[in-house]
Parts: C-alpha cells; structure tokens; sequence
C-alpha cells in the first residue's frame, strides 16, 4: 500500500516489508480484507525500483510443479509478469529471484542451473543460463549497466573435490549445457554453506563459507573464513586472519571502497580492508559482534562516502555501541560510545545522523521497546512496548532526499576529548547514557589499533631504558668526541642532546 498520506493505525500482520524509496509498505497478514489475496504467503520483496513485488506461497503438495507458488507481480497494474515453481523458501536465499539494478534481468535457480530472464519477457523463455552441476547460491552484480553485469555462483565440495566460488560475465553466457570458465574463481575446503557479498560497484567479491564443525576443536561455532576475488580475476585471496575464533561480521561501506571484519574470541578484532584487500585500520579489540554502516553511501548514493559506522555487540554480549568517522584515507576516530544491554536489532537512519536499536520478541520476550540515539550518543527517544514488539524499522527515504554532512563542531569537539582515553575495558552501564571517559576499542593489551603500515616501537620491560636511536648515537658520538678533545667530565647534557622518547604504540585518534 502506499504510504504517503496514510496513517496507518492497526494493522495484523506477521512481518512487514519497505520499498526501496519507503513509499511502499508491504504487510503480510492472513486478514481476509488484505489487498492482495494470495492464500499461505510466506515472504515478499520489493524489486530494486520499487515497481514490482516478489511473493512466496507454501506450495501445495496435491499441486507438485504445476502449483506456481513463486511469483512476481507488476504493482500498477496487478498483473503477474513471472510465476515459478519453488519447492523451498530460506531467509537466507530470499529473494529466490534476483533483479539487477534496472530491472532488466532477472536471475533464477534450480538443480545444477541458474537461469537468467528478460524480466517484461519472461515468456520468451531463458536469455542465458549457466550449467553448475550441485550449485549451491549465487549473486547478481549490483550495477545499472547490464553490459558490465556478473555473475557469482558458488559449488560444494564433494567426493574429493574442493568447493569452489567463481564470477561469470552474464553477456558471456549461452544456452548451451558447457559453462563458460569463470573470471575468476577460488576453491575451498571444510565448508559446507557460503555467502555471498558484492561490493556496490561491482567490482569485488566477499564469500564467507562456514562449516558447522571444526576439525581443529578450537571454536564451538565451527570454522569460518572469508575469501576475496576481484570480479576481473587479477587478485584472489583468503582474508588474512585476525584473530583465532569466529567470524561476527563483515560489511563493505555503502561506497564500494572499504570493507570491515570482525572476527576472533572475544574481545573480538576489528580491522578496515581497502576494496583490493589491503588492511588499511586497525580499530583494535572489543566486544563486539555487528558491523553497521551509515546509509548515505547506498548504491543510490554512489556519490557519498559512507562517512559513519556504527559497531555493536548485541546477543550475549554487553551491548556496547561505538559510533566512528571514518576518514577518506580509512582512518577511523571515534564518535561516540553508550551502552544498551537488552538490544538485540539495531539500524540507522536514513538521514545517516539517528541510530535505532531496539529489543524484540521472540529474541527476547522481556523489556520490549526501541530507543532513538544520536551519532553524538545522546539519547532521544525511549520508548516501552507493553504488549511485546515483533519488529522495529525506519521508513527508508529516497535518493538525494538528505545531505551527507560531516560532524558537527561540537560533535568533534566531544571526539576530540576522548582522543587519550584509556585502555581499560568499558564500565557496565545499564541507562543507555555516555560513557566515554573509561572507553578504549582495545579491549585487551594487545590491541592498541591505529593505521596499518605505521612502524611502532617494541615493548619494553618496565624500568628498561629506550634503544639507541640514530640521534641518540650521533649525539653520544659528538660528547665523546668533546670528551676526547678536553671537554669536563661534569659537562651538563643540552636539550639537544636528550633521547628521543619511545613510542609504544599508535592511539585510534592519532
């Protein structure tokens, strides 16, 4: 329905979904005087231009194939452009039909082949389809341009072989049953579910693959890695390891240009990658478990540059937020920190300055709400529900509708405070106010963070005095040759002659 201009007071439904641009709002209820009627709908998406909506129905089993449970319907004219048969539905390959940015194309899986579709000629049948015997997921580019379009799919192992993911360029693909070879592929062994995660621009790739086990018996969470592939195929490689244990989190900026990783037992480590996979900040050890960027660099942002980011550590963890700037070198300096300890979802704004967090049923059946907070740390809303709260989300806007502001004087003024903050883990707070004076990312004393590729100074024990620096020996070698030529034993040490003081470490806020 659309939205503009409509209160919307009660409405029963089992989940709700946003148009790209927020002027559409779907609400899936099994209320006979619904909209659209379509009889045990599970799940519906919006496509990428807001002018067509995917839907999902149980499929009815006296039915088989011939129940077409899997349909896309054109929103002006109510009209079904594409119906399918799907056996199966997972939040984690939903939507099962992937649209490009234009809506052009449309992709589509089935045993051992991805089909690809004109979208407003779907009768027409298939425009490509790459064979790939046991393919397990796959992701369409997220570019306009449907000559620059690619194609990540990726296999299990199986009888020996190595799993593997590769890139396909679409317009390379026929109909024949031979695939074309990849621009670019990685194999991997010990994995057993991957995901898929395209930079905005197209140009790289993230698949983190997961096994339930580890075989080395160092995590309960089994084994996960992430692996990187540029789509031209000129660089592919595993993401170096932080830290020993699991992968939490990990995001590209909104831009395209940057990626972050949260990985490792807690306090998990946190470091910033360029878009070719060089680690560029290291933003130290903390608690945290979610990566959070903000929205102003969305592919329908393509000019901003994602300038903050939020890190988070919900679930059973302290529920610690930090709010960064990140810099356009990738050095990031801290906003802001608070505290919700009952938070279990968490997003921003659309304007890119408010962060929504907010505790939900059945995650948490207890202390049901949603709080609003600045990038600042200020608090704004607090808001209980009673009766429990399912879900909580922002109304997205549409392109251009906000600026992409830097922070305010006074927000930098505040960060600019906590540059020397100590190192001491953060105080257990449980109002959800400030607590900078006692926050530090490194929350263990081997990770002090700063820039990557900054030469720091070895750790000495206490007491022991700071190695020799060339002018510490220069300036000995002139006092000896002073000592030589007559000079007084008592002669005083200059100023200048003083050694260097030793640095032990690089600060975030450096």
């Amino acid at each position: 329905m659309p939205v503009r201009g409509v209160e919307i007071l009660n409405i029963p439904a089992s989940s709700v979904t946003w148009s790209t641009d927020g002027q559409l709002l779907a609400a899936v209820s099994a209320d006979q005087d619904s909209i659209l009627k379509l009889p045990q709908i599970v799940a519906v998406a919006f496509s990428p231009g807001s002018t067509l909506l995917q839907t999902f129905q149980r499929p009815l089993k006296e039915a088989g194939n011939a129940d077409k449970n899997l349909k896309l319907l054109d929103l002006e004219s109510g009209e079904t452009v594409v119906q399918l048969y799907q056996k199966g539905m997972s939040k984690e390959s939903w939507p099962a039909l992937q649209l490009t940015s234009n809506e052009a194309l449309l992709a589509h899986m089935v045993n051992n082949t991805i089909n690809i579709y004109k979208t407003r000629a779907f009768a027409e049948g298939k425009s490509y389809k790459l064979p790939l015997k046991n393919v397990g997921g796959f992701g369409l580019s997220p570019v306009a341009d449907t000559s620059k379009l690619k194609l990540a799919a990726w296999v299990p192992e199986g009888k020996g072989a190595p799993g593997f993911v590769g890139i396909w360029d679409v317009n390379s693909l026929g109909k024949s049953q031979d695939a074309p070879a990849p621009l670019a592929r990685r194999s991997f062994f010990r994995a057993n579910s991957v995901r898929l995660y395209w930079n905005s621009t197209g140009t790289a790739l993230l698949a983190i693959t997961a096994a339930d086990v580890d075989v080395t018996n160092q995590s309960y969470y089994g084994e996960q890695k992430i692996h990187y592939l540029a789509a031209d195929g000129t660089n592919d490689c595993l993401v170096p390891n932080l830290k020993d244990g699991p992968i939490h989190d990990a995001q590209w900026s909104p831009d395209g240009c940057f990626f972050i990783v949260v990985a490792g037992f807690m306090p998990a480590k946190t470091v910033l990658f360029d878009a070719k996979c060089k680690p560029v900040f290291d933003l130290g050890t903390g608690p945290y478990n979610i990566i959070k960027w903000n929205p102003q660099a969305s592919p329908l942002h393509a000019h901003k540059l994602g300038r903050f980011l939020a890190l988070c550590g919900f679930g059973n963890l302290p529920g610690d937020i930090t709010f960064l700037d990140k810099k356009a070198d990738g050095k990031c300096k801290v906003i802001s920190q608070v505290r919700n300890d009952v938070a279990v979802t968490c997003d921003w704004a659309p304007d890119g300055r408010h962060f929504l967090t907010a505790t939900v049923a059945p995650r948490l059946n207890v202390d049901n709400g949603y709080q609003i907070w600045r990038y600042t740390g200020e608090k704004v809303l607090d808001k209980r529900e009673d009766k429990g709260l399912l879900e909580a989300s922002w109304q997205p806007a549409p392109a251009g509708t906000y600026p992409d502001l830097p922070q305010s004087p006074r927000a930098q003024a505040s960060s600019a405070g906590r540059a020397s903050t100590s190192s001491t883990p953060t105080e257990a707070r449980g109002d959800g106010t400030s607590s900078a004076s006692s926050f530090s990312l490194s929350g263990d004393a081997n990770g002090p963070g700063g820039k990557l590729g900054v030469t720091r100074g070895r750790a000495l024990p206490p007491g022991a005095a700071p190695p020799d620096t060339k002018a510490a020996s220069k300036n000995s070698k002139r006092r000896s040759k002073k000592k030589g030529s007559g000079a007084g034993a008592d002669d005083a040490t200059t100023p200048d002659d003083a050694p260097e003081p030793h640095t032990n470490g690089t600060s975030l806020s450096g």
